[in-house]
């Protein structure tokens, strides 16, 4: 009796599943549009966007670490480059530059010059200055926490004209987190 392979058997990391720009496009732009009436009773935008990609990040975590056969980072700096590489070469199809503060051990920053999330969403002027990487941010907070290095993140976007943006998505470690890598 021959016997099909079930979901789970089945191997993740078979063939690479490209999704088109404007597929992807139409979705984020949804969740935007959800976003926006959720912000109607009283909730912010860009909370909606961050706490959506909470949940990508965990299950991303999950999944690259399968897909990559690497074993889970145990220090800032390792898991900080895995994201800054591998997790935003995955999403956003290159990798961004990894920067830590001067002023403050607890602190890194992830940069990365037109991050697909700002080039497609036109918010009404009535809403002010929504910045759509929040959804970025959220998606590095849940990666992070996921692997036990938990952390505030948040985006900053500047517009430099002509659909230039340049993101910023700053992480503040918990001070247990930068304490626990010093005892080890």
């Amino acid at each position: 009796m021959d016997k099909s392979k079930s979901s789970i058997e089945k191997e993740l990391n078979r063939i690479k599943q490209d999704v088109s720009l404007s597929a992807f496009s139409i979705l984020f732009s949804e969740m935007v549009q959800y976003c926006l009436y959720k912000s109607k009773r009283g909730y912010r935008i860009e909370d909606c966007l961050h706490e959506m990609g909470l949940r990508v990040g965990y299950k991303l975590n999950e999944y690259l670490t399968y897909k990559n056969k690497v074993k889970r980072s145990i220090n800032i700096i390792n898991i900080l480059t895995f994201i800054s590489k591998h997790v935003w070469k995955y999403l956003f199809q290159h990798s961004s530059d990894l920067l830590k503060s001067q002023d403050s051990i607890y602190e890194y920053m992830i940069c990365d010059k037109n991050i697909l999330l700002n080039k497609f969403i036109n918010v009404p002027k009535d809403y002010g200055n929504i910045n759509c990487a929040a959804f970025a941010a959220g998606i590095v907070e849940g990666f992070l926490c996921s692997s036990e290095f938990q952390a505030d993140v948040t985006a900053h976007t500047i517009h430099e004209g002509d659909d230039n943006y340049n993101t910023t998505i700053f992480i503040k470690f918990y001070p247990e987190v930068v304490e626990r890598e010093k005892n080890h």
